[in-house]
């Protein structure tokens, strides 16, 4: 099967909060900044067809959406809209999401350790995925590959835990990024990602290299050695593409093109 392009730039990435009070060592809060707030999302609606609704987390891992939830409703209806909602780390599951989330993305680790170096908060293996298989929508795993400043660490165990559970895998790489505690980290070894990618490929029926990697020459690099186990490949500066929009909702938009030809 070749490999599918995807261009990340037809999903509008949209934030319920103004900043993020975690600090975490490989964000910072820095992308948050980037991002509209769920306040103005109305004005691209007309440009935009589907939305990552994210934001930042409270001190204890949570997302708050809940006064936001009637809005996306209502604008969902109005615009035929998608969203993929990227959930943090709740406690548990986020049932309030349900009615309008057309996906769930979700951060795993299976060293509780490393996720609490990172993020400054404790999560079991078990408290991640009890708080996310009970969810009806569509649920697709993220993996960060070095994310302890470029270390392998949790990744291959990780792989490990999922694949018992979901069939498609979202594999991002380190970005050391500007004004974050880990800015001068360098991203993992070429060579130690492609073998995570090797056992992915073992274990999933879809791999995907999200839009979180480094670019340029790594990237040019990563791709001669990933490319016999990558299905989904998320390019932002591709001009040629077989979707565009978030790899979250790749199949999920699919599926509703076909129910709409189906009519």
């Amino acid at each position: 099967m070749a490999m599918i392009i995807v261009n990340p730039s037809g999903t509008l990435p949209i934030t319920v909060t103004y900043s993020c009070s975690m600090n975490c060592k490989h964000c910072g809060g820095v992308y948050i900044k980037r991002m509209p707030h769920i306040s103005n999302i109305e004005k691209y609606a007309k440009k935009y067809n589907s939305f990552l609704i994210s934001g930042g987390m409270t001190k204890d891992g949570n997302i708050p959406f809940s006064s936001y939830l009637e809005k996306l409703r209502i604008l969902k209806e109005r615009y035929n809209l998608l969203y993929n909602f990227h959930i943090g780390f709740p406690k548990y599951p986020p049932f309030e999401i349900e009615n309008v989330a057309d996906v769930v993305s979700f951060d795993f680790f299976s060293d509780e350790k490393i996720l609490n170096e990172i993020y400054g908060i404790k999560r079991s293996t078990d408290e991640i995925l009890n708080a996310v298989l009970p969810l009806k929508t569509p649920k697709i795993p993220h993996i960060t590959i070095g994310i302890l400043c470029g270390k392998i660490t949790h990744e291959l165990k990780s792989i490990e835990i999922l694949s018992n559970y979901f069939d498609t895998i979202v594999l991002n790489i380190l970005i050391p990024t500007k004004n974050t505690f880990y800015e001068k980290c360098s991203p993992p070894k070429v060579e130690e990602v492609s073998e995570i990618f090797k056992e992915a490929k073992r274990k999933f029926e879809k791999v995907i290299l999200g839009c979180m990697h480094p670019h340029g020459e790594y990237r040019k690099k990563l791709l001669s050695n990933i490319s016999d186990y990558l299905d989904v490949f998320v390019n932002s500066s591709s001009k040629e593409y077989d979707f565009k929009g978030c790899c979250a909702l790749l199949n999920i938009e699919n599926s509703q093109i076909k129910k709409e030809e189906n009519k």
